[in-house]
């Protein structure tokens, strides 16, 4: 009986971490290049059963396998791309393939989808948090007002070819989030040989909204149920021990 509450328990914890990450994708359903999170769980190993004593004293019987619970196993990111809305401002980049963009932060070389850049007063590309776009020979700038990209990620300024934004691939289960849409990798990151870049365009957040309610509804009733499981247990645990002590 104390092995079902642990066994509900776990059913609970695992509930309540599958909210967490549907509340998260919930709130930046609006945020540019957001990519989905997606959890899954998994069952605890199973412990086989044994019934002591068969026809002779010393028998072992098998009698079957008990669950001991359940958790969350990974948590993964979905690479569905998000649509691509037209802003019209030239800082905005969107990837219509897949990779990420790379940006210089203080703790290195840092991915994202999120192309909503700006130019700082020096001319520079950087991201909404300030860190400098890459291009492969370098941060890109400075650059003027009306700087063009071209679809392979040429960028062009008063004429001339200054550099090509840098654009990477990253296997899906290398990818690490920091923060909102920013990530690091796990593994070595190859550089996209067939990248597609649309000016004037942003990524929005691919996080599907109503598949989001219902599996937070389908979280809520798992939970519950968990819940009324370990009332009902603990109800039977205090019968019990009101009998032993009336022997």
């Amino acid at each position: 009986m104390i092995r079902g509450l642990y066994t509900s328990t776990t059913g609970m914890l695992a509930a309540q971490t599958q909210s967490e990450v549907i509340g998260d994708n919930v709130t930046n359903v609006k945020t540019p290049g957001y990519k989905e999170e997606l959890s899954s769980n998994i069952s605890f190993p199973s412990m086989l059963i044994q019934r002591m004593g068969g026809n002779q004293a010393s028998e072992v019987v098998a009698v079957g396998g008990m669950g001991t619970g359940v958790g969350v196993d990974r948590l993964t990111l979905s690479n569905v791309q998000g649509s691509l809305d037209t802003t019209d401002i030239n800082t905005d980049l969107a990837l219509s393939t897949p990779g990420y963009f790379v940006v210089q932060t203080p703790a290195g070389e840092r991915f994202t989808r999120d192309g909503h850049f700006q130019r700082n007063a020096d001319g520079m590309l950087q991201s909404p948090d300030g860190f400098a776009v890459l291009g492969v020979n370098g941060p890109i700038g400075p650059l003027s007002s009306d700087f063009e990209v071209s679809s392979d990620g040429t960028i062009i300024d008063h004429g001339l070819s200054l550099d090509r934004l840098r654009v990477v691939e990253i296997p899906e289960d290398a990818l690490q989030r920091e923060g909102q849409s920013l990530y690091s990798a796990t593994q070595p990151v190859q550089v996209s040989v067939e990248a597609k870049i649309k000016q004037g365009a942003v990524e929005a957040s691919n996080v599907d909204l109503s598949g989001q309610m219902v599996q937070i509804m389908s979280v809520m009733k798992a939970y519950e149920a968990n819940q009324k499981v370990i009332q009902t247990q603990d109800e039977m645990l205090g019968k019990a021990v009101n009998e032993v002590g009336k022997i």
